[in-house]
């Protein structure tokens, strides 16, 4: 089988990278880089441990889509605001990936999940994919044999792979089951409660046992009385969930394309950056993986 191209859900491994090194890391002019150090770093590992056929970095064009928010208004309402040395060094991330030659991808309007999941749904046998993150909603992408998510448990250093066999080891469901699952579960990082009065473990039972949350639903009567009551009470969550939760595979996004780097550019780049050291450890992955 072809080796897998790497899709990064690159907010996740940025926010990884910032809380992991301190925000006192800067460059000549002052301006904290520790997230761009951190990230240009875990992107030298994978392509040096993962030997993978491609890489792509995702990023959100819109983290809190309004269409998301008007199916459901509490979505990501609690995130607290970036901390303030963080949102420059988005810029300065893509004026360095653009450099060094890599695909960028996002799509106006929309989550880099969203991103990740066109582009996982268009992946075949020919061109498996996996998905780096630190977000299990996108657990429901995995698509064995041409889809596994990565997920970081520590840093990029140690992945944890899970294709369909792996997510229901953990979960008690499929991965073709996991929207439903985490739609009764919800996820509080996202803001999304789940339904009151079910937890993870009997949102699992549901699905398995019925095989699909609409299936659940209408085996209602059939239910313990506290299980058939929450789903009773919460059937306008459950239909604002059908929206959110989802992650979109047909989005119209953008990606720059694949070039060699431009080595002057780049080191240009990375001394007004203070980035050096994570630079040219970025070059030398790019080498080694265009060298015959």
């Amino acid at each position: 089988m072809t080796r897998p191209r790497l899709l990064l859900d690159s907010p996740s491994l940025v926010y990884r990278a910032y809380f992991a090194l301190p925000a006192t890391i800067r460059d000549p002019q002052g301006r904290p880089v520790n997230a761009v150090r951190g990230y240009l770093d875990m992107t030298s590992t994978l392509l040096r441990d993962r030997d993978p056929a491609g890489l792509v970095h995702t990023f959100d064009v819109d983290w809190r889509p309004a269409w998301r928010v008007a199916a459901y208004p509490g979505y990501k309402s609690q995130r607290r605001p970036d901390p303030p040395e963080l949102p420059g060094q988005f810029d300065v991330l893509h004026e360095l990936l653009d450099a060094a030659g890599m695909p960028v991808a996002g799509a106006q309007g929309y989550e880099a999940d969203d991103v990740i999941g066109t582009l996982a749904v268009a992946a075949d046998v020919d061109d498996p994919v996996e998905v780096v993150t630190g977000d299990r909603d996108l657990l429901q992408l995995v698509r064995d044999p041409v889809v596994a998510v990565l997920f970081t448990v520590r840093g990029v250093s140690r992945l944890e792979r899970f294709d369909d066999a792996a997510v229901l080891a953990k979960y008690g469901v499929r991965a073709d089951q996991y929207v439903d699952f985490a739609t009764l579960r919800g996820d509080p990082s996202d803001g999304l409660p789940g339904l009151r009065g079910i937890g993870e473990k009997t949102a699992a039972w549901l699905i398995a046992t019925h095989g699909s949350l609409d299936a659940a639903v209408a085996a209602r009567a059939t239910l313990p009385a506290g299980i058939a009551n929450a789903l009773r009470h919460g059937e306008e969550y459950l239909q604002a969930m059908r929206t959110v939760v989802p992650v979109c595979t047909s989005v119209p996004y953008q990606i720059t394309p694949s070039r060699p780097p431009d080595e002057a550019l780049l080191q240009q780049l990375a001394v007004t950056h203070g980035v050096e050291g994570p630079a040219q450890r970025l070059l030398a992955a790019l080498r080694a993986k265009a060298a015959p």
